[in-house]
């Protein structure tokens, strides 16, 4: 097988009580495997200037340094709706006709919550924490779909809990370190699709398995002067070893193999470079360049000495699964331009253009998407502010081709997903 609130009102208590029973209540996680969506700032303006915008807390999920620009104790709250549309078009099968290949929404519908707080030490260092999901990907065929073996459903994601210490070093220069404890949890449900023409719809395959992982970042802000900013981050990439049980079934339906085993899943290096310049009073822009380093991931496998060889499949005795993955290193450009309306409304809107992770797969369909985004900010007063983003996201078509056992697959993909943000901040102002 080969698978290429004013400091005082109590609206402010309330709205951020509501806010937290909202974050911590069971939600569901997901979104493509790719570049994480931090806020609803971040939806409005495409991510630009993450690494140097410091009106925004939940930029320390960027850069861990602009949590010493925030010169009171500040909280940050926000959840993102993603509505996700994700349809597979059969171009070509050698065992039957390329209609059976289509598949319309095999994406979800999700929501992604996040929280940072800034607490100042003392007017050089300051403590951050940030809290939310990174790098996701759910995908749900059809049970019965042709290309089960590489296919079925799939959900992946990771969620990271990260303090971290900034210290002003001058009043140009700022300095940030944190470390992330990254939770990760992997479900796979394969079938056999054509490999069983009587049962399409067997389970082949099944893992759900969740784990730990950790990482470290660093970042620098240097602000030139009060109207021209830039920053640098660095976040180290992490292999989080999931743990769970995982079986195999035969196409009878009679196990093959059960037993706790694990699966490794790999989270990239990002390297963000960003800038945010304000040209008058009203109007600012802001850019970033981010890189992602997937050098730590080149296959998903699950090993097992109990686990019997599979010749139909290439699997070797003691080898459960195996799927090959040709990851690149990816790239993000983000562009966003701001306009304060009044002393209460700040309008922005961006574009970004991402590369992802690698060449397409029935896993993971698409490799480039484009995203649109508008968003505004209402100051309530000097300690309270909301924001909403709106981002489209439009998932460039791709060519997917694959053989399992003596089938041939050819598939195209197109897709977008709209995403809403909303989110608040509050500063205790003395």
């Amino acid at each position: 097988m080969r698978k290429s609130c004013s400091r005082d009102s109590p609206i402010v208590y309330l709205s951020a009580l509501l806010c937290l029973i909202t974050y911590y209540s069971p939600l569901t996680y997901a979104a493509s495997y790719q570049s994480s969506t931090t806020s609803a700032i971040e939806l409005g303006n495409a991510g630009a200037g993450g690494a140097a915008d410091t009106t925004n807390l939940a930029n320390i999920a960027v850069n861990p340094a602009i949590t010493a620009a925030f010169k009171y104790p500040s909280i940050a709250i926000a959840a993102i709706f993603v509505k996700s549309e994700k349809d597979i078009n059969g171009e070509y099968y050698s065992n039957g006709a390329s209609e059976a290949l289509d598949n319309t929404s095999i994406g979800d519908n999700y929501v992604v919550p996040s929280a940072y707080f800034a607490f100042p030490l003392n007017k050089k260092w300051s403590f951050g924490f940030a809290t939310f999901s990174n790098y996701n990907v759910r995908n749900n065929y059809d049970s019965g779909y042709p290309a089960g073996i590489v296919t079925g459903q799939r959900s992946l994601f990771t969620y990271e809990i990260n303090p971290n210490v900034a210290v002003k070093l001058t009043d140009k220069l700022y300095l940030g370190i944190g470390v992330s404890a990254i939770h990760g949890n992997y479900k796979l449900a394969t079938n056999y699709g054509a490999q069983n023409p009587a049962n399409p719809s067997q389970i082949y395959q099944d893992f759900h398995g969740s784990g730990l992982g950790f990482r470290y970042d660093i970042g620098v802000l240097y602000k030139i002067n009060k109207r021209h900013q830039f920053g640098l981050s660095y976040r180290s990439a992490a292999d989080i070893e999931t743990e769970g049980d995982f079986t195999t079934l035969a196409n009878n339906n009679d196990l093959v193999f059960q037993d706790t085993t694990t699966l490794s899943m790999a989270v990239p290096s990002e390297t963000t470079l960003s800038g945010v310049h304000q040209l008058d009073p009203r109007l600012a822009i802001q850019y970033s360049l981010a890189w992602y380093g997937w050098e730590n991931l080149d296959s998903i496998s699950v090993a097992h000495p109990d686990c019997p060889a599979n010749a139909g499949f290439n699997l070797p005795q003691g080898q459960c699964l195996t799927e090959s993955v040709n990851a690149e290193d990816s790239w993000k450009f983000a562009f966003a331009v701001s306009y304060k309306l009044n002393d209460v409304i700040l309008l922005r809107g961006g574009a970004s253009t991402e590369k992802s992770t690698e060449s397409a797969t029935f896993s993971i369909p698409f490799d480039q998407k484009t995203n649109f985004s508008v968003g505004l900010t209402y100051f309530a007063s000097r300690s309270l502010s909301f924001d909403m983003g709106l981002t489209y996201a439009r998932y460039e078509t791709t060519r997917i081709k694959d053989t399992i056992g003596l089938d041939d697959f050819d598939v195209s993909t197109k897709g977008n997903s709209t995403m809403l943000g909303l989110q608040l901040n509050y500063q205790l102002i003395d």
